[in-house]
């Protein structure tokens, strides 16, 4: 919302503008597409600036144009506003099932030529909800699903570690740049609540699969963008949590994909209520979630090799290597993970013996 509140300050403050000429703007902050029955479907999300006089928060309202051609599409779309479509502050893309897994190419294409859109706005999918319905989704506390919608975006990246947070030009480079694929999450909705629900993975233009909120995550710590991701184990139906706090891995893909690190972690849940203050204890949960991470990061590897889904740049690491282009030379690889792991010891509480 502060982002939304800030764009408006700008037009305010700079000269580009007078006050009557923002007044004959609207500023679009999303963009939603979908496809069906042959029509391509342009959904734009629109800041109102006829706000309540007893609230300040920001509303939005939404218009929908429908087109064989995608310009056409949203020029149907924009023509419903009685102002002129400013599309320099646009946040956000949503792109339906349909427009993923089959016409994505053709939506690179478009906004790559684009001269109204700047490049800088994250993509989403939406696989179980049509774009039009996410946007059209706003509550009281959430008067704008777009910033409702990055917020989580942002605030997942910090907590869970299940989103990851692509702009249309990190995408569209990740899809063009050898050795490479590109993902992005995805969003659904669940009683008007936005959830993230898992990674859309691409092979080019390609859609693959989507990895569920776990394997995002594992991504993320694969990937070096992480921030205390949550690992838990049981233990006779009851749960023992670590958050990842800090360290590194490093992945060698040649005659094999290997991966190496250290990662230490802070203890989070302890519903077994093992004595943590003892070292043997200690040493067997180290050695349990080493299991368990290197157990997740080898099925991750496996999943990405059936999909041939580059999202980690394998390929465009062993040609800066050795200078050979091998696209899907890792696909085939046997994978082994050595991840080490470590429940980091300072602030446990250990029990002082009187040597007397």
């Amino acid at each position: 919302m502060k982002k939304i509140i800030l764009i408006i300050a700008l037009f305010l403050l700079t000269g580009c503008y007078d006050y009557k000429e923002i007044n004959n703007l609207g500023i679009i902050s999303a963009v939603g597409i979908d496809y069906q029955d042959d029509k391509y479907i342009v959904t734009l999300e629109v800041l109102n600036d006829q706000t309540d006089k007893d609230s300040n928060k920001i509303k939005t309202y939404t218009k929908t144009g429908k087109d064989r051609s995608l310009a056409k599409a949203l020029e149907k779309a924009a023509d419903l506003l009685s102002k002129k479509a400013n599309y320099t502050h646009v946040k956000l893309m949503i792109l339906s099932e349909s427009i993923v897994d089959g016409r994505f190419d053709s939506i690179i294409d478009f906004f790559m030529r684009s001269t109204y859109f700047r490049e800088n706005f994250y993509v989403i999918s939406s696989l179980d909800n049509k774009p039009e319905e996410i946007l059209k989704t706003t509550t009281d506390e959430n008067p704008v699903a777009s910033g409702a919608i990055i917020d989580l975006l942002e605030s997942l990246n910090y907590s869970s570690n299940s989103s990851v947070l692509k702009t249309f030009d990190q995408v569209v480079e990740e899809i063009i740049a050898f050795g490479k694929d590109t993902c992005f999450s995805n969003i659904k909705l669940d009683d008007k609540q936005f959830k993230i629900a898992g990674l859309a993975i691409f092979d080019k233009y390609q859609y693959k699969a989507t990895l569920d909120n776990d394997e995002a995550t594992i991504y993320n710590i694969l990937s070096h963008n992480f921030y205390r991701p949550i690992i838990s184990k049981e233990y006779d139906e009851k749960y023992f949590s670590i958050a990842i706090s800090e360290g590194k891995t490093k992945i060698n893909a040649s005659n094999k994909i290997e991966i190496t690190g250290n990662l230490t972690g802070k203890i989070m849940d302890n519903e077994p209520n093992y004595d943590i203050r003892n070292l043997d204890t200690l040493n067997k949960l180290n050695k349990d979630f080493q299991e368990v991470i290197n157990h997740k990061v080898a099925d991750f590897f496996k999943t990405i090799q059936e999909n041939k889904c580059d999202i980690l740049f394998l390929a465009e690491a062993y040609y800066q290597k050795n200078r050979i282009k091998e696209e899907n030379f890792w696909v085939n690889l046997d994978i082994e993970s050595n991840i080490d792991f470590y429940i980091n010891k300072k602030g446990l509480i250990y029990e002082v013996q009187d040597e007397n």
